[in-house]
């Protein structure tokens, strides 16, 4: 019995050794798990801010492979994911871990995330979960994230006024973000407030310490050259070239091409041909041209191919009565045309010669909207003034001819009311144009000028009425008339043609079928002064716009 206790009592230091050392390496195995796991996470939160993101994302996967429930990589990932464009893997992760994470930085990213997806209501409910939590536990730096998340909500609702408060918002949060001085002075740009956009970004520099940013440089200089100081904007933007990284192709570009018309407007012929090739070098030269450039030279091109048809099969011009009214050619119909376009750019020089003293108004931002405007009245007025001449000179009743009867107004006013509606819904579905390009005036900024231009616009209808349609159908008749005429219109007014070349055909069609110019003025009138007042009065329509 006594060497039984003995034995037991040999053995029981050895059990309880190994017990503590089983203890003991249970313990380092967890220690080494947190360590790990915290490690992981420092890297990741250290490549994150690098901007290698790439990096950051393998780290924080680590870091959640020991520890799963580590809420800050959790939010770190998260954070990664909407930086690499992952917006749903980004938005499921936040929603999860949202009831975990003390602070507003969840809602933030929530409303981030929805306003990149367009979904506007829903990050605008982000934003005020968002503000009630900061107003709990503040945070400059997330303050300043929603007050500029809040300015482009408002902007793309079209409240100015309420985006420019929200981005006066977010710069006093945090006067030294770059983002926010550029969002407020980019909108004062397009609603033309030119000195207030350069005071925010002088401020910018001033409160920097005179830090030197590509943007920055770039919109000042725009800015100056919409003013009339062309040397000062040549500086400028030559200064954000060089801040440029070769990776930066298209702003290259766009600075590039700018400094060419800068140049060639200074009489610096070389150093604006200089500019111009290598703005050409920065990708191909398809590249260089909008979408809506690209389409109007291939709408050009099938034009020039259906004149070429209409001519292989045109059989000889019928010979004109020799007595009463002649018809007149196509070619003197396109005589019409272009001189009414000459005259209409060389008003437009006149005007930023004497308003701006600039020779290249047309080219110049802001500026050229205006002269854009002048272009199209005198444009307008010119054509429909040598069309009475020319219907007159030809020995017809020019006002039974080119207008018709009174009783196509009610008519105009209902095909009006469907242009009106078909433009709008253009501009709700690719607002600003997008790649297809902008309306061929800028409301945004509602000046007489343009009101004005609008309003002239319909008096060139009795030209492709009365003038263009009649000579094309003499020469070619039949389905040809109808394309000729539609597409020559809507060439006339450039952008967008996405819109402008369905309508064009469409009107083609139905003075084809019921000629009368009073209709499709009547039409226009309905459709570009409906719009004027509906930009006028809706800020969402407006902010189609800007």
């Amino acid at each position: 019995m006594t060497r039984t206790m003995r034995r037991r009592n040999h053995r029981f230091p050895v059990l309880r050794t190994l017990a503590l050392l089983a203890i003991a390496w249970s313990a380092a195995i967890a220690h080494g798990q947190a360590f790990s796991s915290d490690r992981y996470l420092e890297e990741c939160l250290r490549f994150e801010a690098g901007g290698d993101l790439g990096t950051a994302r393998g780290s924080c996967l680590n870091a959640l492979e020991i520890e799963p429930d580590l809420v800050d990589a959790q939010l770190a990932l998260a954070r990664i994911e909407f930086g690499l464009g992952e917006l749903a893997s980004a938005e499921s992760r936040l929603v999860r871990i949202r009831g975990r994470v003390p602070g507003a930085e969840p809602a933030v990213l929530l409303a981030e995330i929805a306003f990149a997806s367009e979904r506007i209501d829903e990050a605008a409910g982000h934003t005020g979960d968002a503000r009630s939590l900061l107003a709990r536990q503040d945070d400059l730096g997330l303050r300043a994230r929603v007050a500029f998340l809040d300015g482009r909500i408002a902007e793309a609702r079209g409240e100015i006024d309420a985006a420019l408060a929200a981005y006066a918002e977010a710069v006093a949060a945090d006067g030294l973000e770059v983002r926010y001085r550029l969002a407020s002075a980019e909108l004062r740009y397009r609603l033309g407030d030119l000195d207030g956009a350069l005071a925010e970004l002088r401020a910018f520099e001033s409160l920097s310490g005179g830090a030197l940013n590509a943007d920055v440089k770039s919109l000042i200089g725009r800015t100056l050259w919409a003013q009339g100081e062309s040397t000062a904007a040549a500086g400028q933007i030559e200064t954000a070239l060089a801040l440029r990284t070769l990776r930066d192709s298209s702003s290259q570009a766009a600075d590039l091409r700018a400094l060419s018309v800068l140049y060639f407007g200074q009489g610096d012929v070389e150093g604006g041909g200089l500019a111009l090739r290598e703005a050409l070098r920065r990708g191909n030269l398809i590249e260089q041209f909008d979408g809506n450039t690209m389409l109007w030279l291939l709408v050009l091109a099938v034009l020039l191919a259906i004149h070429l048809v209409g001519e292989a099969r045109h059989g000889g011009l019928v010979a004109p009565a020799a007595e009463g009214p002649k018809p007149w050619s196509l070619g003197q119909a396109y005589g019409i045309l272009l001189t009414s376009v000459f005259v209409g750019v060389s008003a437009s020089i006149v005007y930023g010669v004497l308003a701006h003293d600039n020779l290249l108004v047309l080219l110049t931002p802001f500026q050229q909207h205006e002269a854009r405007s002048v272009y199209l009245i005198v444009f307008a007025v010119t054509i429909a003034g040598l069309s009475w001449w020319r219907v007159r000179r030809n020995g017809w009743d020019a006002g039974e001819r080119l207008l018709g009867r009174s009783d196509g107004v009610l008519s105009g006013v209902l095909v009006g009311a469907l242009l009106y509606g078909g433009f709008l819904a253009y501009l709700l579905y690719v607002p600003r144009g997008g790649a297809a390009g902008p309306f061929f005036l800028d409301l945004a900024s509602l000046t007489p000028l343009r009101v004005a231009a609008l309003a002239a616009i319909p008096l060139a209808e009795p030209f492709f009425r009365g003038v263009l349609r009649p000579a094309t159908d003499y020469r070619y008749g039949g389905p040809l008339t109808v394309i000729v005429v539609g597409l020559v219109w809507a060439l006339t007014f450039a952008t967008p043609l996405l819109a402008l070349v369905p309508a064009g055909l469409a009107l083609a069609e139905i003075d084809r079928r019921r000629p009368n110019g009073l209709a499709a003025a009547t039409a226009l009138w309905v459709a570009w002064l409906g719009i004027a007042a509906t930009v006028a009065v809706s800020p969402f329509v407006r902010s189609l716009f800007l």
